[in-house]
Parts: C-alpha cells; structure tokens; sequence
C-alpha cells in the first residue's frame, strides 16, 4: 500500500497575502499564511502546522529541482533511532576525484548512516578515532583533543593522496568549516558541504535510543541544532564551499 505524498511549499495565497501551501498527492488540501519573519523559523513552523493535519511526525525532504523551494514528506515506519539518508545519497553523484565532503548537522542527524550507506570510499569518523584511541569508548570525550588531532593528521595526507573524503563529525561551528575549506584550497580540492538536519524532536528521538556513552546532552544538542540551521546553503557558499546541499531535512 503506497502511502500519500505531501508536498509543502511557500506560496503566494491572496492579493499580498503570502504562506504555506500543502497538497496530497498532487490535489491541494490546505494553507497558512507565513508562521515567522525569519524563513528558517517559518519552515519549521510550516513544517509543524502541517504534521498537526497529516496526524503524524514527518521526515522532509528539499528541494528545487527545476521551481521554488519545497518540501516533501516521506513518512517512515522504522523505529525512532533509524536514519533515512538512503534517498539523498544521490548528490554524490559525479563528484570530482578528491572531492572533500563535510558533514554539518548536529549529533544523531544520520550523517554516519548516509556515509555507510551511499558507499563513499574513505570516511574519517571522529566518534570511530574517539573509539581507538580511548580504547573501545566512541563516547569518550576527553580523548576529542587527540581525536582531532589524528583526524586532522588522515585528512592532510588523504587530500594529499587525492582522495575523495567523507567528513563524518558535527562541524556546525563556523571557524571549524573556515579551517576545512582554507585546507582543501590550500591542496587544490573541491569542497561540499551536506548539511544534515532533521526536525529537532526526529534527533532527540533517535539520541535518546543510542547508548547512555553516546547521547549528547540535551543542551549540547539544541546548541549543534540551532548553529546547524543556521548554516544554510546559501551560507556555506558564501563561507567558500564549492557547492552545498540540504541532504536529509532542513529543519
């Protein structure tokens, strides 16, 4: 049994009335006018107003293939710890050789899942050093010094060796991205950024089923959310990334 595909968009409703539009399957169901001034605030409130119609939490895809902004719902029947990255792993496609590929989102976003699954060849993972060099604890937090430190060490000689590389840690801070991309241009690489952000409630929902060693606190991950949806891609190209994409969620 398939089932219905919504679509949220920003729309122009009446005379110099702007908001929100969803349809099912391809015939309009309902609209709002504008939740928020500020457009990244507007589509999560959109994006609630319209989980209250359809009666369940959603996973939102975006895009603008071709036309405007909007969103697509993908409702998922797998447990609250699950990642949907799957469908996304097509912006990998035609990548050029050496390509470094930074993740951006914040702890449970499904960033080590969409590595996994869309076969990148060389991935550096910061919980995966965490682990070694502690000694079995991903969770470990007073090894990150020396994590970075050696995930630093991999990515200069990867880049060197002209590999295509698969950044997996939050880097929703600015100065971090800032030193990614003076590195990648300083060896001759393009550099793209996946921002991975599903609705806040999606992550807390799926860090909450990690190990007691691996959930980020409560506060720690509001404060990756809200950098990481402050990273739009229009910002990361403005930061000096070669392209960037929204692959899981925007919000």
């Amino acid at each position: 049994m398939l089932l219905p595909r919504y679509v949220l968009a920003p729309a122009h409703l009446t005379g110099q009335t702007f908001g929100w539009q969803l349809n099912r399957d391809g015939l309009f169901l309902d609209c709002h006018e504008t939740f928020q001034p500020d457009f990244d605030r507007d589509v999560e409130a959109a994006m609630d107003w319209a989980e209250q119609i359809i009666g369940t939490r959603q996973d939102w895809r975006h895009s603008r293939a071709g036309g405007p902004d909007q969103w697509t719902a993908v409702h998922t029947h797998k447990e609250p710890g699950a990642a949907v990255a799957s469908a996304t792993t097509d912006v990998l496609r035609g990548l050029e050789p050496g390509t470094l590929v930074v993740a951006v989102g914040p702890g449970a976003a499904g960033k080590s899942t969409f590595a996994a699954e869309a076969g990148i060849v060389t991935v550096i993972s910061l919980d995966s050093l965490r682990e070694e060099i502690s000694g079995g604890d991903a969770g470990d937090q007073t090894v990150t010094p020396a994590a970075v430190e050696r995930q630093n060490t991999l990515l200069e000689w990867d880049l060197s060796e002209g590999k295509t590389v698969f950044l997996d840690s939050t880097n929703v801070e600015a100065h971090v991205r800032a030193a990614l991309v003076g590195r990648a241009r300083w060896h001759g690489r393009p550099i793209v950024a996946l921002r991975f952000l599903p609705h806040l409630d999606t992550c807390r929902a799926r860090n909450a089923a990690r190990p007691p060693n691996r959930q980020v606190p409560a506060d720690v991950l509001l404060w990756q959310h809200d950098l990481a949806r402050a990273a739009t891609p229009q910002a990361l190209i403005a930061e000096g990334f070669t392209a960037a994409h929204d692959v899981v969620t925007p919000l």
